[in-house]
């Protein structure tokens, strides 16, 4: 009888321990292959971070190697307002400025403001100037808000008109997502207009385009121009007044606007 138990009990123990073995065994395959499967993961998701670096990074003109120049005009109701942003080059940050000569210099000094960054928006970022889709700070310091400027008692909007080269004869017109138009040509010009929900694009003049011919006729040492006379060449762009413009409150209800949608 105890050589039979004694039996059962080896027999149990032999049990028990290659139980245990099995167990050992499933548990040492399971831990590599969660391993295998953190490392998987770990490399998706470094493929989708980079894709979304990727998306965001700049693409296309202007480079870091790049010096552009846009003109600009200011159109008030029915006229041509005759000033320009003041010079803000001597605190630059990122190459997008103006010399207060009535252009946009366009070479970059860092990534975030070339190819697709390189816009009204950024522009207006360096000179410090409230601009968006309902609201432009004159350079005067007058701001204008669509929602309580009329131009002869209509309801007026901001608009911004590009012709995309000196050549160009018509422009491509923008009312929405203004800060986003993109300055992605050297010699383009630029329109900012304010005007009554129904006036005609072709209303709108076109910048005047003599001084930005000048100025890239000139040799690089010649450039930049609009700073004062130390040291820098070329024509100064005479100074001028910039006339006040009211808000007044519209008498009725505007009409809605006929015009299409331009993009």
């Amino acid at each position: 009888m105890a050589r039979s138990a004694a039996a059962k009990k080896v027999a149990k123990a032999a049990s028990t321990g290659a139980g245990g073995k099995g167990a050992g065994s499933e548990r040492n395959i399971l831990f590599p292959a969660a391993m295998t499967l953190v490392a998987l993961l770990g490399v998706v998701l470094v493929f989708v971070a980079r894709d979304q670096r990727s998306d965001l990074a700049p693409a296309g003109d202007p480079g870091l190697e790049d010096h552009w120049h846009t003109a600009y005009n200011i159109f008030v109701c029915d006229e041509v307002i005759p000033t320009v942003f003041a010079n803000d080059s001597e605190d630059d940050r990122t190459g997008i400025h103006t010399h207060g000569d009535g252009l946009i210099h366009i070479h970059p000094f860092v990534s975030t403001v070339t190819g697709q960054y390189a816009t009204l928006g950024a522009f207006f970022n360096e000179n410090q100037t409230t601009f968006d889709d309902d609201t432009f700070e004159l350079p005067n310091g007058n701001i204008v808000s669509e929602e309580d400027f009329t131009c002869a008692g209509e309801s007026a909007e901001i608009r911004v008109l590009k012709w995309n080269q000196l050549t160009a004869e018509k422009p491509v017109v923008f009312t929405e997502d203004l800060r986003d138009v993109r300055l992605n040509e050297d010699g383009q010009l630029v329109m900012f207009a304010i005007v009554d929900k129904d006036t005609d694009n072709s209303e709108i003049p076109r910048p005047d385009d003599s001084y930005l011919r000048e100025y890239l006729g000139l040799s690089a040492e010649q450039q930049p121009l609009g700073q004062d006379n130390e040291g820098e060449t070329g024509p100064i762009l005479p100074e001028s007044s910039e006339p006040d413009f009211e808000t007044e409150q519209p008498a009725e209800e505007p009409p809605e606007s006929s015009e299409p949608n331009d993009d």
